[in-house]
Parts: structure tokens; C-alpha cells; sequence
């Protein structure tokens, strides 16, 4: 009976563990070192930054899985460490990690590198990387992939064979995309099932052939809606993957044929498989970018305004939420996504006075000197340099109150002659200019120097 009970109590410690995810030792690197020679197990190492946004992802919403768990710490000795801090600082330089996260896998024997992976992995993909890596450290041989590859081109296999070999040829790091469009052709039939659609959005890839991308388009939402249940991290991926391959065949039209020669109705199509994977948030952000450019190559003056008026209402003033959504955004709830980072910041009021000033060049309208004039006062709010004062000045203008832009302007250049600033020479030059009375005047921008300190 106390051998039962101790049992049970083992049971469920183990259990325990597993079900809180990874469990980490806290510990130095030379005692985790210790504890794997005794175990006889590889030393996992999660690499990170605490400014890491994939970093961030992995450790709350991978990591911290039951199976990951179950995995991990029983294959491996787990070990977090500050790429920054510490004895992290040299661990990170003697594995040459550059790039975060970096999974390491270590030999303890002698700390050499036995495996590594990077970036923010779906929970699935983390998983069997656990497992082939505990698979090749056991010496168990593993079946060739010339051998999968025989036996896939004799096309005699089931839907396990054929989910494996896909498996496989995405952790050698080759392409998926024809083996997996040919298992769409040979095992869904009509409807595919939710785990046939979790297995297809979790192991497409870019660059697709025309029918696999095409699937995936008709399909996306319930792909995706798939993926946001089982792991979060696993849907950020297929929308970035989506949406940049809906890009790139847009800009490839762009490019071949040239924006002058494209009209809107070759381009609706390419508009709306965009919109089709597109956060609601966001819907018709790219599309407007893009007929913007469509527009202002055509010399077509009244649509070019009015898709500027409609990006600068819809997406400029509003705060975007989801300006930075890819791997580091988990997208589970499409109608309140995770930006990393937001859109208001000192970098985006650039892009607001850009516009502003693009606007103030087309129109003469008071609707559109209104809303121009917001988007300065916004770039003014986030970034209140008088780099981005001068442009207001020249916005307004631009519409045609030249005695209120001189004003402005003259007042801006007392305030920059009290604090010495460095664009003085450029902003007085500005306001010969409008009391030149002419027609066409450039802004001045950052030096190259600020540029960069601003992008950091």
C-alpha cells in the first residue's frame, strides 16, 4: 500500500510539472552542467533579451504549454539566460548567438553545440523539435529522407506517411509547398476537417504554386480560426506568411507592368485576396497604399484625393493598433490584436506630415486643410521637433494662408534662435521662401545623423 501511494504522489509530482509548461532551473550554468552529465541529458538553453518581443511570445504562450512540458523537461536540463546580463553575456558570445531567441541544445560532456534553432516557433513545430533532437542525441537512426523521398514519388502512401514526410521535409528546411498541395488533391475529398486544416496552416510556407495559394485564400478563415484555438503563435505566423505573399503579387504587377498601365479592375482581385487575410482594423490600409500610387501615376487627380482623404481619416489620425502585427503579434482576437509596438511614436510623425503635405500639394479644399492641419497637429503631439513645425508651416502654406504661415513661421524661427537649434539656417530659408511668394516649397528633414537616432 505505501509503495502504491508513493507511486501515485510520483505520479502526480510529475504530472505537476508538466502541466505548468518548461520548468527552468535556477541555478548557475556550471550546476545545470552538472545536473545534465548526471541525467545523462542535453542542456536546452532559451537565449533571450528582455526587449524581445518573440522572446516574450515563446516564454508565455509556448513554453508554458502542458505537452511542451512534458517534452522538455523530461528530455532535457532547461536553462534561461539573459543574452544581456550575467553569464549570459558569455554563453551568448561563445555559441555566436546574433539574432534572439536562440534555442541551443548542449552536450554537457564537453558544452559543445549539439542542435539549435531560432525565432518564434508554433507549439507543434516546438515540439517535434524537442523530439528530434532527443531522437538524434539516443543514436536511434533515423529513416533518410532519400528514402522518404522514394517512397513519396511512387505514390504509394496513406495520409500519415504523407503528413510525416511534409513534417520532415519542413525541419530539414526545404520547401512544403508542392508535397503539401498534392496531399489537399489526394486526401480532402470535400471538407477538409479541423485537423486537416491546422496540419495545412501550420506547414504552409511562402512562395506557393498558384492552387496552393489560391486554397489558402478561399480558405483563410477557417484555417485561421483553426490555428487561434490550438496556438496563437501558429496563426501570427500564416497571417504574416498570407498577407506578404498577397503583397508580393501585387508589387510583382506593379513591377512587370508598370503602375501607369494597370488599372483598378486588373488589380481588384489582387486587392481582395489582401483584404481576405487582413485584421478588420486594417482592411484596405494596403489596398489604399497601393491605389495611392496607382492614382498618383496616373496623373488621376480626384481619386488620388480622395484615397487620401480616406487613409488619412481611417488610418493616420485614428491610432493604429495594430500597426506591428507578424510573429511577434498573436493574433487570437482579430478584433484586439497585440502590437508590439505602437504606432504613436516620434517616427510616425514623419508619416503624418508626409501626407499632410501631399494633400496640401492636390487640394485647396477647406474639408481637406482641416484635415491636414489634424495630422500636423498629431505629428506636433508626437514628435514636437521643429523639423516637424516647419512642415505644418508649409502645409498651411500650401493652402493658401500665407499671412498665417508666415506668421507661424516667424515665431518658430524666435524659438529656435533661443535654443540655438541646429535647423535655424534651414528655416529662415523656408521663410524667405513664402514671403517670395513661391509656388513650390521643399521641407527640410533630419540630418542623416538623427535619422538614425530616431529609428533606435
Amino acid at each position: 500500500m505505501k509503495k502504491n501511494l508513493i507511486g501515485i504522489f510520483l505520479l502526480f509530482s510529475t504530472l505537476s510539472v508538466f502541466a505548468q509548461g518548461i520548468e527552468f532551473e535556477h541555478s548557475s550554468w556550471s550546476e545545470a552542467v552538472k545536473k545534465a552529465k548526471a541525467q545523462n541529458k542535453l542542456i536546452f538553453v532559451d537565449v533571450y533579451t528582455s526587449w524581445c518581443g518573440p522572446c516574450k511570445v515563446m516564454s508565455t504562450q509556448v513554453f508554458t504549454r502542458p505537452e511542451i512540458g512534458a517534452t522538455y523537461n523530461q528530455g532535457f536540463v532547461n536553462v534561461k539566460i539573459d543574452a544581456e546580463k550575467g553569464e549570459g553575456i558569455a554563453l551568448a558570445k561563445k555559441y555566436e548567438v546574433k539574432s534572439y531567441p536562440t534555442y541551443l541544445f548542449i552536450n554537457p560532456a564537453d558544452e559543445s553545440l549539439f542542435d539549435r534553432s531560432k525565432s518564434s516557433i508554433a507549439a507543434a513545430d516546438f515540439n517535434d523539435l524537442g523530439d528530434r533532437v532527443i531522437t538524434k542525441f539516443s543514436g536511434k537512426k533515423e529513416i533518410s529522407l532519400a528514402e522518404l523521398d522514394a517512397k513519396y514519388k511512387s505514390a504509394d502512401y496513406d495520409e500519415a506517411f504523407s503528413r510525416a514526410y511534409i513534417k520532415r521535409l519542413k525541419a530539414e528546411g526545404k520547401s512544403t509547398n508542392p508535397v503539401l498541395e498534392a496531399y489537399i488533391t489526394k486526401f480532402i475529398t470535400n471538407t477538409a476537417t479541423s485537423d486537416q486544416l491546422y496540419f495545412i496552416g501550420l506547414n504552409f510556407t511562402k512562395g506557393a504554386g498558384s492552387k496552393l495559394y489560391d486554397y489558402m485564400i478561399k480558405n483563410y478563415k477557417e484555417i485561421d480560426a483553426v490555428l487561434c484555438k490550438n496556438d496563437g503563435v501558429s496563426a501570427a505566423n500564416l497571417y504574416s506568411k498570407i498577407r506578404d505573399e498577397a503583397k508580393s503579387k501585387i508589387d510583382e504587377v506593379f513591377k512587370s507592368n508598370g503602375v501607369i498601365s494597370v488599372g483598378e479592375t486588373e488589380l481588384n482581385t489582387l486587392f481582395a485576396n489582401l483584404n481576405a487575410v487582413e485584421i478588420s482594423e486594417r482592411k484596405d490600409k494596403k489596398v489604399l497604399e497601393y491605389k495611392i500610387r496607382l492614382y498618383s501615376s496616373n496623373n488621376d487627380t480626384v481619386k488620388l484625393i480622395e484615397a487620401y482623404r480616406a487613409y488619412i481619416s481611417r488610418f493616420l489620425l485614428p491610432a493604429d493598433k495594430t500597426a506591428t502585427i507578424g510573429k511577434e503579434g498573436i493574433i487570437i482576437d482579430k478584433n484586439a490584436p497585440l502590437p508590439v509596438l505602437g504606432i504613436d511614436s516620434a517616427g510616425a510623425s514623419g508619416w503624418c506630415s508626409n501626407y499632410a503635405l501631399r494633400l496640401s500639394k492636390l487640394s485647396k479644399q477647406s474639408q481637406d486643410k482641416k484635415l491636414a492641419i489634424s495630422l500636423c497637429k498629431k505629428a506636433i503631439t508626437l514628435n514636437k521637433s521643429s523639423v516637424v513645425k516647419n512642415s505644418m508651416n508649409v502645409t498651411i502654406y500650401n493652402f493658401g494662408d500665407k499671412a498665417g504661415a508666415i506668421k507661424q513661421q516667424s515665431d518658430l524661427i524666435a524659438e529656435m534662435k533661443v535654443s540655438n537649434d541646429e535647423y535655424l539656417t534651414n528655416a529662415e530659408t523656408t521663410l524667405q521662401k513664402m514671403k517670395d511668394n513661391e509656388s513650390d516649397i521643399p521641407v527640410f528633414s533630419y540630418k542623416r545623423k538623427l535619422q538614425k537616432k530616431l529609428q533606435h
